[in-house]
């Protein structure tokens, strides 16, 4: 009698719109059910979509999914929009998820081992075949399948040859708040008491309403997490209240007053954290010395400063965070340099993706300026600041932009004539070059123009000199 290969299209049809239905039911699912788990091709398709939704930090929804659907030219073979819209309609709660999740897996693992029967009959009808090698490999494949508890590729899914990875067209690596902090690890660094702490609520609650840090810089929209070792819940209440006198906050920014030192289980719960809550973009630890290891301070050095940054490096490595280390500066400047300015050896500064440096002027505290420095930062020009009392903020300095005549006139030749060396300007202004040179170095400080090894442009956004 003819029977069919197990398999349960209900099932994988709860799971797929409880994904859709509720964006916490995936965390649930994605550790039970892989792709290939899927015996329908259309199902396996959407859940793929799903799944790089939540790589890149996107609710997985009717909208979404569909959307990343269509880029792959993927929608019409699954259906379109309305196959995908009945999953939703038949799946009246996503609280079963785990549940159906685990039929899926159950009826993928018969499949694989009817297949695997199927082979291995079919060898032993070869009489050239030793049965001992055959019992040998049947339990060695059998053994597998039972300690196969997570999901997950062999080495071969995860071998690219050079020529292959050439070939690609990488997108370049996202900024969670555009120009100052990318995906990756960054160190802000800053003199005590000058009100990094302050810069770096800004940054988590720009990213929780999806609005603009300092007042002018754009965020993505996701989840925070604070780790707030530096002061009491009292400070971080009064706070809160200055930064927001009319209502309470958004929601997504979430504080932790205590955290385990880096050899004591940092990363196990911050692992655990973001298994939780996986729409987090942004990590701020204030400050890093506070979670380091009691003998980091005798064991001190770049080869343990360097150690200690690589661990974050390799834990961010696919989770697509903006990683924000607080940390404070040197007591003597580093001038316009922020890796220079930072604290402790370079083993610190030369392994993250990132610096920012707060300066705030000596002679006026509401005035300061950001540095940035970094292979992600394509412009490194400082941010002039000023600092908002009544909000508790820094702020990007617009007037800080406006142009003397002089200065007007050099922006005009770039803009007419494109990027040029001192020499060529001097020239064009009839001007000594040693003059025009420190007159840019003014408006480099003044975020008027920009520089790239000696050659000088006009920033990307000019109405910022109007």
């Amino acid at each position: 009698m003819d029977r069919s290969v197990p398999f349960d299209l209900p099932a994988e049809r709860a799971v797929l719109g409880a994904c859709l239905l509720d964006r916490d039911a995936i965390t649930a699912v994605r550790n039970l059910v892989a792709i290939a788990d899927f015996y329908l091709e259309q199902h396996a398709l959407i859940y793929e979509a799903i799944l790089d939704c939540l790589a890149d930090k996107v609710a997985p929804d009717l909208v979404t999914v569909c959307s990343h659907l269509r880029r792959r030219d993927y929608l019409d073979q699954v259906g379109g929009i309305s196959f995908v819209s009945e999953l939703l309609d038949k799946t009246p709660t996503a609280v079963h998820a785990d549940h159906y999740a685990r039929i899926v897996n159950r009826t993928a693992r018969a499949r694989r081992i009817i297949q695997f029967g199927g082979e291995l009959a079919a060898m032993a009808y070869d009489a050239s075949v030793d049965p001992d090698k055959l019992i040998d490999e049947a339990e060695q494949r059998l053994q597998l399948e039972r300690k196969a508890v997570s999901l997950g590729d062999d080495w071969h899914s995860k071998m690219i040859d050079g020529a292959d990875i050439w070939r690609k067209a990488h997108t370049p690596r996202p900024f969670v708040v555009e120009e100052v902090l990318p995906v990756g690890i960054t160190l802000l660094h800053a003199l005590p008491k000058k009100r990094k702490s302050w810069l770096a609520k800004d940054f988590c609650y720009a990213v929780a309403g999806g609005g603009k840090a300092m007042g002018q810089l754009q965020a993505q929209q996701g989840e925070a997490l604070y780790i707030n070792l530096e002061m009491d819940e009292e400070l971080l209440n009064e706070r809160l209240k200055i930064m927001f006198p009319s209502g309470a906050p958004h929601q997504g920014v979430k504080f932790f007053q205590e955290w385990p030192n880096l050899d004591s289980g940092f990363f196990t719960q911050l692992e655990s954290y973001l298994t939780a809550r996986p729409y987090t973009r942004i990590v701020v630890l204030d400050t890093l010395v506070r979670v380091f290891p009691d003998d980091a301070y005798v064991r001190e050095g770049y080869r343990v400063d360097a150690r200690l940054i690589e661990n974050f490096t390799k834990f961010n490595a696919n989770r697509g965070l903006a990683v924000l280390l607080i940390h404070h500066s040197r007591k003597a400047s580093g001038g316009n340099d922020p890796v220079l300015g930072a604290s402790g050896s370079t083993g610190l500064t030369g392994s993250v993706d990132g610096v920012l440096e707060l300066l705030v002027d000596g002679d006026d505290g509401s005035k300061g300026k950001l540095l940035r420095s970094g292979r992600r930062f394509k412009n490194d020009t400082p941010l002039p600041l000023r600092w908002d009392v009544q909000l508790g903020r820094w702020a990007i300095n617009t007037s800080a932009g406006k142009l003397t005549p002089e200065r007007r006139q050099i922006v005009d030749l770039l803009q007419e004539h494109g990027p040029l060396m001192p020499k060529g300007l001097a020239a064009l202004l009839d001007r000594p070059a040693h003059s025009v040179r420190r007159l840019l170095g003014e408006m480099v400080q003044a975020g008027q123009v920009v520089s790239m090894q000696g050659i000088y442009d006009v920033p990307g956004d000019e109405t910022m000199f109007a």
